[in-house]
């Protein structure tokens, strides 16, 4: 414990110095240089998927995201797992609001799960059906050296939909062992969001059924606690 508490004091003093970083949640785009004659990508980058045609019996909005009122700050919020003190970094900073931020990394995750389109930010109004989605974060935790943290609850609700599909509301935890450094707690949080998107997909009740999934099928750190109607 005395090592972590030292390892904080030590960043804190270096982020006092320092110039602002900026850090996003959103996956960085691949870039591909140059041109693969064979259809594969260079060595030890993962070759691109090939586009699918979109489904257009529905599509997903992403409402805007409740998370923590302490969180909703430019700087980022780190804490210890032995004290309730949480800590506000002027030198870590996110990119933009954070609950825009989560927002926009679900959506697109859920957009690429079930092959849709998002129509999370857009003005432009649609005749297909829509799953509105309501996330509220009730923990976001960034514990610097050890791991992140994060309790969701969401709610569906369909719209424009035939009168017996209903929307439900559920709830899951999450953790993930991170190690030291800003960098790495970003990365954290952005890897359980997808990890969310991926069980928020698999448990909407339509078009296809939705399934609970087995303790043993999710990813590790995700626990999921179940939905009601």
């Amino acid at each position: 414990m005395r090592f972590l508490l030292l390892s904080v004091a030590v960043f804190l003093a270096g982020c006092a110095t320092q110039a602002p970083h900026y850090y996003a949640l959103q996956a960085p785009a691949l870039a591909f240089s140059g041109q693969v004659s064979s259809g594969q990508a260079p060595a030890g980058q993962e070759s691109p998927r090939q586009a699918q045609p979109l489904r257009t019996d529905y599509v997903i909005k992403v409402q805007p995201v409740l998370i923590p009122e302490q969180l909703a700050r430019p700087q980022i919020v780190i804490s210890t797992a032995e004290s309730p003190e949480v800590m506000p970094l002027n030198a870590a900073l996110w990119a933009g609001p954070l609950e825009a931020q989560i927002r926009e990394t679900l959506g697109a995750a859920l957009a690429s799960r079930l092959n849709v389109l998002d129509v999370s930010a857009s003005e432009f109004s649609t005749e297909a059906p829509v799953w509105q989605i309501y996330f509220d974060f009730q923990r976001f935790d960034s514990i610097y050296g050890q791991a992140i943290r994060q309790d969701a609850v969401w709610r569906t609700a369909p719209l424009g939909m035939a009168s017996g599909v209903k929307g439900q509301v559920c709830s899951a935890q999450l953790t993930l062992p991170v190690g030291e450094g800003m960098g790495a707690l970003v990365a954290g949080h952005r890897q359980a969001l997808e990890h969310l998107a991926g069980l928020v997909a698999q448990t909407l009740p339509w078009p296809q059924p939705a399934s609970a999934p087995a303790a043993s099928n999710l990813p590790q750190g995700l626990i999921f606690r179940g939905c009601v109607s």
